[in-house]
């Protein structure tokens, strides 16, 4: 295939680089995403089978050109090093006018990912409903639900559950429960939930009302409340004790009346955590065959840390060990977004250990923070001005904005208009449609604070009015060095 690559004078070095075989038209424009149909207009292309233009000129006319030119032009990478990731699967899919093909590279690589990994799932050694555990089929996230004080607040929870990626939901049944309450809202969750569902308590009255309304899954069970095992029907059993050998025992006697049976050696908190997971891997090599479920929850919300790398890691050890079930909640702000980060974990550690590498380079990540490459940039300037705060503040004539978030998106008040969208450009696209900004300052201080908004819904985070982000330990170094 004959490739064209087409960019402007400060990606010129960039993409010479890192597409060395391939022909490059330099457009006379420093900045690529400036380019447009009528710069290529004049170009013969009949020799091409393909021309490549920049990532960020999508919103070009692109189809148009190329039914004039009678030549595929299709976007390439946003950013020019992109290049030699794209390059060798440019003939594997159909690159678009609409979405740069490291967008489409991304989506190519993660199919094929959860394809791969979902092919294993025919090998298990049982099923909880429908969801295979054990054998060689993924680990499976269980995700407990805490903290609910009605059967609507109890099924919305289920709802963002399913849908951050939980296979397994699991209702906690508080130490002092009203019987009545408890009975409906099993049975509610039972008919309500796509997944299967699981109930959590030593209490042997809960265990035989969640085993009489029909659950699939009984948490806990040990020596204290074992007789409740006669009334197991076909519900999975999750067995509980910290001693590895008297867990196997309990496993032993358990087979008597299940053949659906979970270990659980007990995960705990840091400063113990690594004894605990000596526990698991000495269990492991007692019974090498019995699904064993990591309680990956006791750690995220007793530790005053990112959840999203310790759950990386914690699913890590976790595949490394052969456990089977992951069990989360998000019980706190801090652990929000638990349950889809062990979801992504999961796939990115099972492809790994499939393929036999690290976790790495894959095509599934849970970078949020940091990226994994640093893109070259222009050298600094020799000539330039040093950029000073303007104090001076004039109130906006035509008024002024609060902003906030609240029920997941942001919310921009003016006397005027109320604004509610989730991206920034979005929120201020409207505020100029409808007139609402006549200074430049004002124009610009709304960028920033909506920008600012728009990250903390991304990240979760609070977001106060003219305050700055606060990011821990980044925060802090800012700080210092100020």
């Amino acid at each position: 295939m004959k490739i064209l690559i087409v960019t402007g004078k400060l990606a010129e070095k960039t993409v010479r680089k890192y597409a060395p075989n391939v022909d490059v038209h330099v457009v006379n424009i420093d900045v690529a995403a400036f380019i447009t149909p009528a710069d290529l207009e004049p170009l013969d292309l009949d020799q091409y089978d393909l021309v490549l233009v920049p990532g960020l000129t999508a919103g070009c006319k692109w189809r148009d050109l190329e039914k004039r030119k009678k030549t595929k032009i299709r976007l390439g990478p946003i950013h020019a090093f992109d290049l030699q990731f794209v390059l060798p699967y440019i003939d594997k899919f159909e690159l678009s006018h609409e979405v740069p093909a490291c967008k489409l590279i991304e989506k190519v690589r993660y199919d094929e990912l959860i394809k791969q990994v979902n092919s294993l799932e025919n090998d298990f050694k049982f099923k909880i409903r429908d969801v295979p555990i054990g054998g060689n089929s993924r680990i499976k996230v269980v995700a407990e639900i805490v903290n609910y004080e009605n059967i609507d607040e109890l099924l919305e929870k289920l709802d963002y559950y399913v849908e951050s990626g939980a296979d397994i939901v699991d209702i906690s049944i508080p130490l002092e429960f009203e019987k009545s309450f408890i009975r409906k809202a099993i049975k509610k969750v039972i008919d309500y939930s796509e997944v299967p569902v699981s109930i959590d308590t030593f209490d042997k009255s809960a265990i035989k009302l969640g085993i009489d309304l029909g659950v699939d899954m009984i948490m806990s069970v040990g020596y204290e409340n074992f007789d409740v095992m006669s009334l197991v029907e076909d519900q999975a059993i999750v067995l509980v004790d910290k001693d590895p050998v008297k867990l196997n025992k309990l496993v032993e006697r358990a087979a008597n009346f299940s053949d659906k049976l979970i270990a659980d050696p007990v995960l705990e908190p840091p400063l113990h955590l690594a004894k605990s997971i000596e526990r698991y891997i000495k269990f492991r090599e007692i019974n090498k065959n019995i699904p064993v479920l990591f309680g990956i929850g006791n750690v995220t919300e007793l530790s005053d840390a990112d959840s999203v790398g310790i759950n990386a890691v914690l699913t890590f050890i976790a595949e490394e060990i052969g456990c089977n079930l992951l069990f989360t909640t998000e019980a706190s702000p801090k652990t929000a977004g638990c349950i889809k980060e062990l979801h992504q974990a999961v796939f990115l550690s099972k492809i790994a250990k499939v393929r036999e590498t690290n976790p790495k380079d894959v095509g599934i990540s849970l970078l949020v923070l940091k990226d994994k490459v640093k893109y070259e940039t222009e050298s600094f300037p020799e000539k330039f001005v040093i950029a000073k705060e303007n104090k001076r503040f004039v109130r906006d004539p035509f008024g002024d904005f609060i902003i906030y978030l609240a029920g997941g998106k942001i919310v921009c008040k003016h006397d005027k208009l109320v604004i509610v969208g989730k991206r920034a450009k979005e929120i201020l696209d409207t505020i100029i449609e409808y007139d609402l900004v006549s200074r430049l300052d004002h124009a610009a201080y709304l960028g920033r604070e909506l920008k600012k908004a728009e990250i903390a819904l991304v990240l979760g985070k609070n977001y106060v009015q003219d305050r700055e982000l606060e990011f821990g330990i980044y925060s802090k170094i800012r700080s210092n060095s100020s």
